[in-house]
């Protein structure tokens, strides 16, 4: 999904509807001190709520080809359809998602690979409704670099970003701390999630 190619013509509606039933979806879950660490810190900041994370594999298909090179997923609702598929819903199975969803995911580019680790030291740092994070701004900053990290290392323009602040499910609180990252790895074909919220 890296590089367009401008030969292929874009899909039919009918050739989107077949790639949801073609298309395979497989939990890859991540293993990495870097990203035990940062929910640990999250789930401290934002004790009322939470944090949560996933990260699926895709299989090639041409139309998500179109679509993910052109950073055009949106056109078609690629992410509201995704998050109900079985294995993300199994593996996100904290978040109790549900068909259809309890808002729209609003999902917006106002997010990017270059700037994700000051977005989650800023979460860190301002905390949720009671606790703030223990240790200090620079501390928080290395968290949001170790974890863009190891989850993709420095290919920064190969992972195209959105980011959704709707309660999505019931699992978000619905006031100010709910906040959804997701992230398409477009040389790996595979979409990462990170699911925050907290309540008073």
């Amino acid at each position: 999904m890296l590089v367009p190619n401008r030969e292929q013509y874009r899909p039919s509606e009918e050739e989107i509807d077949e790639m949801w039933q073609e298309l395979e979806v497989v939990s890859v879950p991540l293993k990495d001190p870097a990203i035990d660490e940062l929910l640990k810190q999250l789930r401290k900041t934002h004790l009322n709520g939470g944090a949560e994370f996933a990260r699926f594999q895709l299989s090639p298909h041409p139309v998500l080809e179109w679509f993910g090179s052109r950073d055009l997923l949106n056109e078609i609702n690629f992410f509201e359809q995704f998050v109900t598929l079985p294995p993300v819903m199994d593996g996100l199975s904290a978040l109790e998602i549900e068909i259809p969803l309890a808002t729209s995911l609003d999902l917006t580019d106002d997010t990017s690979s270059f700037t994700l680790d000051g977005e989650l030291a800023e979460i860190l740092v301002f905390g949720g409704a009671y606790e703030e994070f223990e240790g200090t701004a620079k501390q928080a900053k290395d968290l949001g670099m170790k974890f863009c990290e190891a989850l993709f290392q420095s290919r920064y323009d190969e992972v195209q970003m959105y980011i959704s602040q709707e309660p999505w499910t019931e699992w978000f609180a619905d006031v100010a701390w709910d906040v959804t990252w997701f992230g398409l790895d477009k040389r790996n074909y595979q979409i990462w999630l990170l699911c925050i919220t907290d309540t008073d």
